[in-house]
């Protein structure tokens, strides 16, 4: 894991990272969390991934990623996307309907 930039954004208290993988397959993100996490010594709940690109034949990948100084920045920062936010409604209305049956047995 070579760093490229390096960039601390204190306007949204976050760490702005590029850096480059070396790898045979396209890594995961969490493969890259995990590394990062070791890396800066903040938790993965605090990063994220912007973008892995790579150029055709190539085995390195170039990572942009973010890193948050707590969970909070990252609620009120990053947008959430259609898929999580419907996984996340779902998951309410099932509490919710389990609560309703609890309460009416």
């Amino acid at each position: 894991m070579n760093n490229l930039k390096q960039k601390h954004n204190s306007l949204l208290n976050r760490e702005e990272i590029t850096f480059e993988v070396e790898k045979n397959s396209i890594p995961s993100k969490e493969e890259i969390k995990k590394q990062i996490s070791n890396k800066i010594k903040k938790p993965e709940e605090n990063i994220v991934i912007s973008k892995i690109n790579t150029k055709f034949g190539s085995k390195t990948f170039e990572v942009s990623a973010k890193v948050y100084d707590n969970v909070e920045n990252k609620k009120k920062y990053e947008v959430i996307s259609r898929k999580e936010r419907k996984k996340q409604i779902e998951e309410t209305k099932k509490a919710e309907e389990e609560k309703a049956k609890k309460t009416t047995e």
